[in-house]
């Protein structure tokens, strides 16, 4: 019990020795001192001070996406971009201020329109091919910078990479297409490529499609197609496969897994004789101005007066005028395919619209009428208003000799190895390389 006392006794205070001495000897005192409080150590004082918010930096692009629609007849760009989700305002504010002349907007039905919207919806960039009515489609790209339009004139960064897709049929071959992001361009080559072998359209549900076709990207975008390089379609118990070769400048045509010609295509060449392909089908990049253009037909350098032929039977839809081609025939043949033949020196006297013409038959002379910088003859090939490669789907196509034979062999290998990957899935696939 003392033990406890003494102990809280020495929690509770300071104790000081003091000796002292006496005639009998040392003698010790303790006297017990109150220890001082903490509090009378130091000295507390409230501070109350207000800082000021950070700053935090912001930027147009901040949380920015880019996304693509396609475009619908008759739609005007307000109505696509408001589909995408951009504001009114800025909408308004973009075809008001950015410097394109909106008179000569030709957009295509089916052709997409790229465009970036900030966190709140407003536009940052717009982008999208032109028609200038000449056979060329040219790429132009917009860019709003510190709230005003310009033309983005940044080095063009493409990109070509093969996209491959792989679709199941529920209800039709173009929905699911359609669902799966392909193109337009790219269903509509689809559907003339197997047109020999079967109707795209009457593909039912749980038939299967696999393609791989190019893409090239632009800023992150897909913002056109290039060829089909491989499809497969199982249709009906059995499976179709296309192969493309490519035959240098006079562009590639489509074979079979025996290295047979898939689709018969027309008889003849449209031009009697010609020096060359001076221009094929497809994308080009100036390499000085960094532009982009898609040419969407086959140019074929020939002195002017040199004779041009109908490739195939048909009747004359149009003949006169056209814009940028300069004097124009147009066919349409019995397939549903449609010929253009621009930049013409002079018409055949009998060749009219409404007129019947035959395969061999002689329509105009090659010239440089429109906006040509030299003779040659411009020819494309259209389906359903769609530009297509007209090497695919409108010229003979040639028999592979044995060279070409195995190299088409190798080429066949190499896809169907990528093709394996989305064989037999029962789902809708979308895959870039």
């Amino acid at each position: 019990m003392n033990f406890m006392m003494n102990f809280l006794m020495r929690k509770c205070y300071v104790t000081l020795l003091v000796l002292a001495f006496s005639s009998s000897g040392l003698a010790i005192a303790t006297i017990a001192q109150p220890e001082l409080p903490i509090s009378a150590l130091y000295k507390t004082e409230k501070v109350v001070q207000t800082l000021p918010m950070p700053t935090i930096p912001s930027t147009t692009n901040a949380s920015s996406y880019w996304y693509d629609e396609e475009v619908q007849t008759g739609d005007p760009i307000t109505d696509v971009l408001k589909r995408i989700g951009a504001t009114q305002t800025s909408i308004n504010d973009f075809v008001k201020n950015s410097p394109f002349d909106w008179k000569n907007l030709q957009l295509r039905t089916g052709q997409i329109v790229s465009a970036r919207v900030d966190s709140v919806h407003d536009l940052t960039d717009v982008q999208f091919f032109n028609d200038d009515d000449n056979g060329e489609r040219n790429m132009v790209a917009l860019q709003r910078i510190n709230g005003k339009w310009q033309v983005n004139t940044s080095n063009i960064d493409t990109e070509t990479m093969p996209s491959l897709r792989s679709v199941v049929i529920s209800t039709s071959a173009a929905g699911a297409l359609s669902r799966a992001g392909v193109p337009v361009e790219i269903r509509t080559s689809l559907k003339e490529m197997f047109a020999d072998k079967f109707n795209l359209d009457e593909l039912v549900e749980g038939d299967t499609i696999s393609l791989l076709y190019e893409s090239l990207y632009s800023r992150g975008q897909e913002i056109a197609t290039g060829n089909i390089l491989a499809a497969e379609v199982h249709t009906k118990g059995k499976t179709y496969h296309s192969y493309y070769f490519d035959q240098g400048d006079a562009g590639g045509n489509y074979y079979d897994e025996n290295g047979e010609s898939l689709k018969e295509g027309f008889a003849g060449q449209p031009i009697a004789h010609f020096t060359r392909i001076s221009s094929p089908y497809g994308i080009r990049v100036h390499p000085v101005l960094h532009t982009i253009k898609m040419h969407t037909g086959v140019d074929y350098a020939a002195p002017t007066g040199t004779q041009i032929l109908a490739p195939s039977d048909g009747v004359v839809s149009f003949r006169g005028w056209k814009g940028g081609y300069g004097n124009t025939i147009m066919i349409t043949h019995a397939t549903g395919i449609e010929t253009l033949y621009g930049h013409m020196s002079a018409f055949i006297n009998g060749v009219n619209e409404g007129s019947a013409v035959r395969a061999g038959d002689v329509i105009g002379l090659v010239g440089t009428t429109g906006r040509s910088t030299g003779p040659h003859l411009h020819y494309e090939v259209r389906i359903n208003g769609q530009h297509v490669n007209p090497a695919t789907v409108a010229l003979p196509t040639p028999k592979l000799s044995a060279t070409d034979l195995a190299a088409l062999k190798k080429y066949q290998q190499k896809t169907d190895e990528t093709m394996m990957a989305v064989r037999g899935l029962p789902v809708m696939v979308s895959q870039l390389d």
